[in-house]
């Protein structure tokens, strides 16, 4: 009856049929899904002391330790069927450091995994640490310099980015990226793929939420639009092929996104910048629409010939991010999983850095 009580959807094309799944590893930890309650509070408990240990000017503002494990079947008519067990231990901690009437910026450290390899003490040290750095912040006047991203904030970037580069948004005409194939957006040193079989990946699975294989997709090649993600919806109206990256029946989301490692070590990046900003974390949003990048700046630190002085407060960034990837930038050799990004640190050049001037 609900069925009949819908209008019908004039672009469908039907459902996929069945095909060969990859073999994906480290999707399921036995020791995760045995974790009891109170070995969960166990833990938790652990990382709050060490929090009190590091420094007893540190606070732990609020923290989460959660563990999930399932089976995930999917089914369909063309004669899909199709099982999955996985795992997921995930914690993280909010922080911050309190001296007298000083008050320091919140920090946020996390760290989740598939399988049971999540040391808390460890987590809990780098939150500390982080809080205590921004203690006693200071303002800054409004310029344009480098500004050096965390994986915290350029993973933000690399999440707008993949909407520009989702099937759906692509032929809804929404993406800036809808008539960009094979055209350069970006600059040679920069290649995003996307992986949805990657091993232990957070994103990872053996198929997406239709039912179809997952599998890796190079999405930017050196600069250059090479594919969308798509479903089997998307890709059959964009005449291409799936990629694996159903969610749910008709919508398309990223699995693992994988940024290929640069040449820069991060201290190389901030020895190179005469004056700029190292942000660790960044309260606002990137439209992928058009690509504004705008907000708060936290845990941030002002550079000064090479060296990093001192924490900032009360400042804003602001730019395009799609101009900002087709300028020169640089890419760092480590990267970082954030979720389902492992992403580089970014430094870019010639950005607009609002202080307290203009607030």
């Amino acid at each position: 009856k609900l069925a009949k009580a819908l209008t019908p959807n004039v672009y469908w094309r039907g459902l996929p049929d069945p095909k060969p799944y990859p073999q994906v590893e480290g999707l399921y930890d036995r020791r995760v899904s045995e974790l009891t309650i109170e070995e969960t509070i166990e833990l938790m408990k652990s990382a709050l002391t060490t929090v009190k240990n590091v420094d007893r000017r540190v606070s732990v503002v609020s923290g989460t330790l959660s563990v999930a494990f399932g089976n995930t079947e999917v089914a369909n008519s063309r004669g899909i069927y199709c099982s999955q067990e996985s795992t997921i231990i995930s914690c993280g901690l909010l922080t911050v450091a309190r001296e007298g009437s000083e008050v320091g910026s919140l920090a946020y450290e996390e760290y989740s995994s598939r399988k049971m390899d999540i040391n808390v003490e460890h987590l809990a040290f780098k939150a500390a640490e982080k809080a205590l750095e921004s203690l006693r912040p200071k303002t800054v006047k409004s310029f344009k310099g480098n500004v050096i991203l965390a994986p915290d904030v350029s993973s933000m970037i690399f999440a707008a980015l993949s909407q520009a580069y989702n099937g759906m948004y692509v032929w809804r005409r929404i993406s800036p990226f809808w008539n960009k194939m094979n055209d350069e957006v970006a600059i040679d040193e920069l290649t995003v793929i996307d992986d949805g079989v990657k091993p232990g990946g957070l994103a990872s699975s053996i198929f997406d939420g239709e039912g179809s294989p997952r599998r890796t997709t190079v999405v930017i090649e050196k600069g250059v639009l090479r594919n969308f993600i798509n479903n089997t919806f998307t890709a059959r109206l964009l005449n291409m092929e799936e990629t694996g990256n159903a969610a749910g029946l008709l919508d398309v989301a990223p699995s693992n996104t994988v940024v290929k490692p640069g040449d820069f070590e991060v201290e190389e990046m901030i020895a190179e910048t005469k004056k700029g900003l190292y942000v660790g974390r960044f309260s606002g949003y990137v439209r992928f629409e058009d690509g504004l990048l705008s907000g708060a700046v936290k845990q941030a630190f002002l550079i000064e010939n090479g060296e990093r002085r001192y924490p900032v407060e009360n400042c804003m960034i602001s730019g395009d991010i799609y101009e900002v990837l087709r300028k020169p930038i640089g890419i760092s050799r480590s990267l970082e999983v954030k979720g389902g990004y492992i992403v580089p640190t970014l430094m870019i050049n010639d950005f607009t850095i609002v202080g307290e001037d203009n607030l």
